[in-house]
């Protein structure tokens, strides 16, 4: 699959395909795909320190806890309802080239085979562990790992154990999610393949 051609959204009440052309055709896919008029609300949390406050699209220093978590089920291919915080973008603190957010994946939760066409990412674990894959292979994600995943290359993740997954997950070159590029295409058969045998590597 490459940019133009049809891409289909997955589990989500636009139904649709669309054919994506470019970065803003990407955005506009995010603005309908996400119900509130901001990606980030603050959160009023107590922590060890004052709580520092900066004009919007300006702030420099924020606690995770701090941030709303964003509404589930508006990301295509991903299942099981899984905790995100988006914490760096172009919207919350005025990146241009940096998105970084936390996800809590819980047992049974899970990202299918997609690719960003504009953006690098990396993914680094906190706590406990999950499968993650590139291309046709499959790993251990655990504590201190990090997975990197180039423009295109297919990519997913699934916590098939009894304990949530924490990590943390970069975008290169892109300041706001789905301007990454981000596709599920239908026709990443082999990765999907894979990830449907469910087995843990060693």
């Amino acid at each position: 699959m490459t940019p133009g051609a049809p891409f289909v959204v997955p589990g989500t009440e636009i139904g649709t395909t669309f054919c994506i052309l470019d970065k803003k055709d990407l955005y506009n896919i995010l603005l309908l795909l996400l119900k509130r008029g901001s990606v980030m609300k603050r959160r009023s949390v107590k922590l060890p320190r004052k709580s520092y406050e900066w004009p919007e699209g300006k702030t420099r220093l924020i606690n995770w806890r701090e941030v709303e978590p964003m509404e589930p089920g508006n990301w295509p291919g991903i299942h099981g309802d899984p905790e995100t915080e988006l914490i760096i973008s172009r919207e919350t603190m005025g990146s241009k080239q940096t998105v970084m957010g936390r996800s809590v994946y819980a047992p049974g939760a899970s990202h299918d085979p997609h690719c960003h066409f504009y953006a690098e990412e990396f993914i680094y674990c906190l706590s406990g562990k999950c499968v993650v894959g590139n291309g046709d292979e499959e790993y251990l994600f655990t504590p201190g790992d990090v997975q990197f995943a180039g423009i295109g290359e297919i990519h997913w993740l699934r916590n098939q154990f009894d304990e949530p997954v924490e990590f943390l997950w970069i975008y290169s070159g892109v300041s706001m999610p789905f301007e990454s590029g981000y596709a599920t295409p239908e026709t990443f058969d082999e990765g999907c393949e894979i990830t449907k045998k469910n087995v843990a590597p060693e």
